[in-house]
């Protein structure tokens, strides 16, 4: 008899795929948003949430429902013991790819979380430049890699300049551009009440995005799209978070490696814009790049 819950790892693993890969399906269907399970999959009893012994939140996935719906997308249960399928496959991208001449920096930035909460890494890509920087720690989700990614990839970045960051996560995006704002208006509360999770970190990079005195724009990029700068950084964040499991991956650990450039697509967000519905708004998971305002 399945399970009554199941963590996206062990979606994963029924039908041979990452949790990631799962990730994805979760949020076509319309039961994920970021990190975090919609309204409606929280309404229809599709999605619980649930909090780690240090409070840190997750979401579980109900062990039958949601591998129906899953089937019914057209996902094929795997086989015992057959290997996830990790293979990325590019799709096309209705917008042209948009200019970057108009920016003195392009960071793509991506966290991870192995198992999620589990051992977790953080990477940004410096697009301009070719260097990249990564590092993890042994417990943590992948809100706190996104998180992490984009405090080092601003630092990186400094204050001064045209900076372009691309992101997979808008959750990060959301944080960056509105809801941070917000909550510090009302005393670092969110909408109900609640302390933002990751609060230190979040004001941390408001911080950061507050100090700069050059223009600051976000990208939403859609994950595992074959975009070059986005599939490098989820490789080093991946890396960094295998690493952290036996101590290997320290939080500041970086490296300068050569890339190659190519040119960041979608829709982008200004880090000084005040956007409709508030701090808590939420952006919804669509096929095509979100242009937020």
């Amino acid at each position: 008899m399945p399970k009554k819950w199941s963590t996206q790892t062990e979606l994963g693993k029924l039908f041979g795929l990452t949790a990631r890969q799962i990730g994805t399906h979760l949020s076509e269907l319309g039961l994920k948003d970021g990190s975090g399970a919609t309204e409606k999959a929280l309404a229809g009893g599709l999605a619980a949430e649930r909090t780690l012994k240090d409070g840190t939140p997750f979401f579980v996935w109900h062990g039958e429902q949601v591998p129906v719906l899953l089937r019914e997308k057209g996902l094929t249960p795997a086989e015992p013991g057959a290997p996830a399928r990790t293979g990325k496959t590019a799709v096309a991208v209705d917008e042209p790819p948009r200019p970057t001449d108009g920016y003195d920096k392009v960071i793509a930035t991506d966290g991870s979380a192995l198992g999620n909460p589990g051992p977790t890494g953080w990477a940004w890509v410096d697009q301009t430049t070719g260097e990249t920087g990564s590092g993890g720690l042994p417990h943590g989700t992948n809100n706190i890699g996104e998180l992490l990614a984009l405090r080092e990839g601003l630092r990186h970045a400094g204050p001064d300049g045209a900076l372009l960051v691309r992101a997979d996560s808008q959750y990060v995006i959301n944080i960056a551009t509105k809801w941070a704002k917000g909550w510090r208006r009302r005393g670092w509360r969110k909408g109900d009440g609640k302390v933002p999770e990751n609060l230190e970190l979040v004001k941390e990079i408001l911080e950061l995005l507050e100090a700069r005195r050059g223009r600051t724009d976000f990208e939403w990029v859609r994950g595992h799209t074959g975009d070059v700068h986005n599939e490098r950084a989820d490789e080093l964040a991946v890396a960094a978070a295998k690493a952290a499991t036996t101590g290997g991956a320290p939080v500041g650990a970086s490296s300068t490696a050569a890339s190659s450039t190519s040119e960041p697509s979608g829709g982008v967000a200004s880090a000084g814009a005040t956007a409709a519905g508030g701090p808590d708004a939420v952006v919804p998971d669509t096929e095509e790049p979100v242009t937020l305002w």
